[in-house]
């Protein structure tokens, strides 16, 4: 578990299913993903894979969710997939009506922050839509840094060497 001054960042449940289908199958929220809908049955399932496979430092890919500590209500996840023994690439999605308040910010921070202290991570990787301007700004504010983009895909690649210093 990873605590912020407004945050828990943990593992899904089977609790979460239906709440982490709602935010992801609003539009504004799909729109820069890589689906279009998301079904309770997706979310079950997804969860599930989860609840088998917690974060590790080994090749694969996880999901923590983020609550509001207050209330511990879910308004967003993160998706870390491990590439190496160095390196990690990061999604996160946020309910459209948790947007705005920093809370994107401070759950990137803290989750780029455990991924080096707990296993020594070197490098984080973002890809991001060019035109998802929120996303990029949150990225660049953390210190990433623009290394390729794809005109076929429209997307772009940032980095973070997580040695230096996470503002």
């Amino acid at each position: 578990m990873i605590n912020t001054d407004r945050l828990i960042i943990e593992p899904l449940s089977y609790d979460d299913a239906k709440r982490f289908s709602e935010y992801r199958d609003k539009k504004e929220v799909a729109k820069y993903q890589s689906w279009h809908r998301y079904s309770y049955n997706q979310a079950k399932k997804r969860i599930n894979q989860c609840l088998k496979y917690p974060l590790t430092n080994k090749v694969g890919n996880y999901q923590l969710g983020i609550y509001t500590k207050y209330d511990h209500y879910l308004i967003g996840d993160l998706y870390i997939e491990v590439d190496g023994y160095t390196t990690f690439s990061l999604g996160y999605t946020l309910d459209s009506h948790y947007w705005h308040y920093g809370y994107g910010s401070e759950a990137v921070k803290a989750i780029l922050n455990y991924m080096y202290e707990t296993y020594q991570f070197k490098r984080c990787l973002c890809r991001v839509y060019q035109d998802n301007r929120r996303s990029i700004h949150l990225l660049e504010k953390l210190g990433f840094k623009r290394i390729s983009q794809s005109k076929f895909f429209q997307d772009a690649l940032y980095a973070k060497d997580l040695n230096d210093n996470i503002k």
